[in-house]
């Protein structure tokens, strides 16, 4: 790691980015970059080959390549363009292997977890009508459990619907792992008994299925088991029950 003061940097970096009578338009650096407090504006390329880590804000008006690592402390880091479909940011992955590239939300608070904690969120912004900024949707993930050797997440997505007044993001679809069980996720879909969840293909129930309001069938309903209704009535059996039809064509 080069070790300089400020104006040594500052100096250094007015020559290579444009700034001085002699400017070269690209700046390679062989070793690691730091800079403490010093803005960089870059006209040209910038390759790093070490670790780069500026305090200050490094503007590269062309591409910028860091073959060591790139670490931002900033709080807030944005991607901006004006053209249409972009930004695009790619996350890509060139290993002749099975596996994939990863995009990581890590939360270290320090100290130890607890059931409820926010481990990320992706959010998504727009317009309104009224030129507002406003939270359309949005996915975050949580700590369900949090206990060691027993820990289960929580997966949820959110949309924003509206009580004709003002408008909220609500749980739309939620993926909870359970703790203490062993291959068991729950899921929750849709909110409010007047959501309506369409299916357009085939629907497979391996188990129960638990009907709380009015059951509508508009075409045939075949079932491979037990018909139970009411109070634990039973239509038929395992044996014959491909054979009861109930309605207008087999009454």
């Amino acid at each position: 790691t080069a070790a300089y003061d400020a104006d040594q940097v500052e100096t250094a970096l007015d020559f290579m980015t444009g700034s001085s009578a002699n400017a070269v338009t690209r700046m390679t650096v062989d070793h690691d970059l730091v800079t403490i407090g010093v803005n960089v504006d870059l006209n040209g390329d910038l390759d790093v080959s070490g670790t780069a880590l500026v305090t200050g804000v490094l503007t590269a008006t062309a591409a910028a390549v860091f073959n060591g690592g790139f670490t931002s402390n900033a709080d807030t880091n944005t991607f901006t363009s004006g053209n249409a479909s972009d930004p695009l940011v790619i996350i890509k992955n060139t290993a002749n292997d099975a596996s994939g590239a990863k995009l990581s939300f890590q939360k270290d608070k320090g100290a130890v977890g607890a059931d409820g904690d926010d481990i990320g969120t992706i959010e998504f912004v727009s317009d309104n009508v009224a030129q507002e900024q406003t939270s359309f949707a949005s996915i975050l993930a949580e700590v369900s459990e949090s206990a060691d050797t027993d820990e289960a997440g929580k997966l949820s997505f959110f949309v924003s619907e509206s009580n004709g007044t003002s408008a909220q993001l609500t749980a739309g679809l939620v993926i909870e792992g359970e703790h203490a069980t062993d291959g068991q996720v729950d899921v929750t879909i849709a909110a409010g008994t007047a959501s309506t969840t369409a299916v357009a293909g085939d629907l497979a129930v391996t188990t129960d299925a638990t009907v709380g309001g009015t059951l509508g069938v508009t075409g045939i309903a075949t079932f491979t088991d037990d018909i139970i209704i009411g109070d634990g009535k039973t239509i038929g059996s395992a044996s014959d029950v491909d054979a009861i039809s109930i309605g207008a064509d087999g009454d």
